[in-house]
């Protein structure tokens, strides 16, 4: 991943939180990262407050973004407040309907996804990220009822192409990894 892009994210985050907002990099960006593979797009998960909070946010950092509101994507436990589409990056802001970003990412689809960078205020050379499910990456698991078709093909097949490439130590699979070793 582009470093320039990844450390945008970085201050992103850094910038949320300095707002009061609980946030964090998660999902799809922090599994890819981890597996060594080429994210798609950043995905800022945030909780523990309202849609004007994270606007207001974006809006005194100077961010420009095209705001989808609240909306249900058909499950009780994903339930999201609004997505900020960040401009000129391929940065996602998620609001979760939860307390806390640790229970967002608890209510993620598949544990394939609950992949975290933590550590960001130590920048790309001293951050980690970390695997953060109950049920261990290194089998496939529907965590929501919802996710099946095309969602669980996809998955499936996403899970497959990774599971060859990750990393291991001694042997064994490692759950965390540090963000410096991913990029190169």
């Amino acid at each position: 991943m582009n470093r320039t892009l990844l450390q945008g994210g970085f201050d992103l985050v850094e910038h949320l939180i300095g707002h009061g907002i609980g946030a964090i990099i998660a999902g799809g960006c922090a599994r890819d990262l981890f597996f060594g593979v080429e994210p798609k797009d950043i995905d800022i998960i945030c909780a523990g407050t309202d849609p004007e909070t994270v606007s207001k946010a974006l809006d005194e950092g100077g961010f420009s973004y095209e705001k989808f509101p609240k909306y249900h994507t058909g499950s009780d436990s994903d339930r999201l407040q609004g997505v900020w589409k960040i401009a000129g990056s391929n940065i996602d802001v998620i609001l979760y309907e939860t307390d806390c970003v640790s229970e967002a990412i608890q209510k993620f689809d598949y544990n394939l996804n609950q992949f975290a960078i933590s550590g960001i205020q130590r920048g790309i050379d001293g951050a980690t990220i970390r695997f953060m499910g109950a049920a261990h990456w290194t089998n496939l698991v529907r965590l929501r009822e919802d996710a099946r078709g095309s969602r669980a093909e996809k998955m499936e097949a996403k899970w497959l192409a990774l599971i060859d490439k990750a990393p291991m130590v001694a042997g064994r699979y490692v759950d965390e990894r540090e963000v410096a070793d991913a990029i190169g």
